[in-house]
């Protein structure tokens, strides 16, 4: 993604939004950046459950795919674009107002292959 992400938390108090006037540059090393303040933080436990969430694994799907979108019930669509705005998928369903709705995790729960039979 272009934009950048900026996360603030402040005790139990999160926020985090996409940067509008912050973009990478061309060329810059894009890179996640976590600043803990406070004492007596346990670092290897923070750092193992970052890494936890992390993910080598390609999507499922590529731009041009027919899929089945779960939007409450089950509707055809294409995918249109991958990883915009943080989402796996941006898909546009086969309606009559190309309504655009997001699949923000890469399981059958969110969005499946069209020819797969739904139980």
């Amino acid at each position: 993604m272009k934009k950048k992400f900026v996360f603030q938390g402040v005790h139990m108090i999160f926020n985090g939004d996409f940067s509008d006037d912050v973009d990478f540059k061309e060329g810059e090393v894009r890179e996640s950046r976590f600043v803990f303040i406070g004492r007596n933080l346990d670092k290897d436990m923070l750092i193992k459950g970052f890494e936890a969430c992390t993910t080598e694994e390609e999507l499922r799907f590529k731009v041009g795919d027919l899929v089945v979108a779960n939007i409450g019930k089950w509707v055809n669509g294409t995918v249109i674009k991958l990883w915009d705005e943080g989402m796996p998928y941006r898909i546009r369903l086969d309606n009559e107002g190309k309504t655009e709705v997001f699949a923000s995790i890469d399981n059958n729960a969110c969005v499946r292959p069209r020819d797969q039979k739904l139980i």
